[in-house]
C-alpha cells in the first residue's frame, strides 16, 4: 500500500514539473509579441506642459496631459523648452506601459 502511495505521489511531481515548464515557455512566447508591439514609435504633435520630475515631462496631446519619460541622453532637450511651447514628441511604449521619449523637436 505503501509503495503504490509513493509511486502515485512520484508521479504527481513529474507531471507537476512538465505542467509548469510548458506553461513558462508559453508565456515567453506571448511577451516575446507584445515586446514587438510595445517597440512601435509613436510620432504626435502637443503643447510642452513642463516638468513633471528629472526624468518626466508632460505633454497635452489630444487635449489630454500625457506623462512620457525621458532618458538622459535628452534632458538637456527637454531642459531648454519652455512652457507652452508646440513639440512634436516621438515616443515608445515599454512592456509596463509607460512611454518612453525617442525624440523631442520644437515648432
Amino acid at each position: 500500500m505503501k509503495k503504490i502511495a509513493i509511486l502515485m505521489f512520484s508521479m504527481l511531481l513529474l507531471l507537476s514539473a512538465c505542467g509548469t515548464a510548458q506553461n513558462s515557455s508559453g508565456a515567453e512566447t506571448n511577451s516575446d509579441s507584445q515586446d514587438a508591439t510595445a517597440e512601435e514609435t509613436v510620432t504626435k504633435e502637443g503643447t510642452f506642459a513642463g516638468l513633471a520630475d528629472s526624468h518626466t515631462i508632460a505633454v497635452t496631446i489630444d487635449d489630454k496631459e500625457t506623462s512620457i519619460q525621458v532618458g538622459s541622453d535628452l534632458q538637456d532637450k527637454m531642459n531648454s523648452i519652455s512652457e507652452e511651447q508646440k513639440v512634436v514628441v516621438k515616443y515608445t511604449k515599454d512592456s509596463n506601459g509607460a512611454l518612453m521619449l525617442k525624440d523631442l523637436e520644437t515648432k
